[in-house]
């Protein structure tokens, strides 16, 4: 006489959805990832941080720090084969918004300054 096929042990219900929440530090990067957009309506815009070098690199990096936060997680999950939490694409795409802006303006104001385009650099035009 066989026996029956014994059925694999499926996980509790609650154990399932303890799984799928993300871990506190995704949360802490969806947060670091609002604050060149928050600056932005503190101050008065991107150019307005921009323009104030110490206060762009500041908020550079924060954003930066949480788009590593949420790669590493994105990368851990691809390594687990499952499928990454919503909010680890919310933040970075938020954070890339950011990233792309500062990158693109900053080498405009970097070539701006290489190649002496601005008054600054040269003397007045007679």
């Amino acid at each position: 006489m066989e026996r029956p096929a014994l059925k694999p042990d499926l996980p509790a219900p609650g154990a399932a959805v303890v799984a799928r929440m993300p871990v506190f530090e995704l949360w802490i990067a969806f947060v670091f990832s609002l604050v060149p957009h928050v600056a932005g309506l503190v101050v008065g815009g991107y150019g307005q941080i921009i323009t104030n070098a110490p206060l762009a690199v500041i908020v550079t990096i924060i954003d930066v720090v949480a788009l590593v936060i949420a790669y590493l997680q994105f990368r851990e999950d691809s390594h687990a084969r499952r499928a990454s939490h919503w909010l680890v694409w919310v933040t970075i795409g938020v954070g890339a918004i950011w990233f792309i802006y500062a990158v693109f303006v900053g080498t405009l104001l970097l070539l701006g300054q290489l190649f002496c385009i601005n008054q600054d650099c040269r003397g007045p035009i007679r």
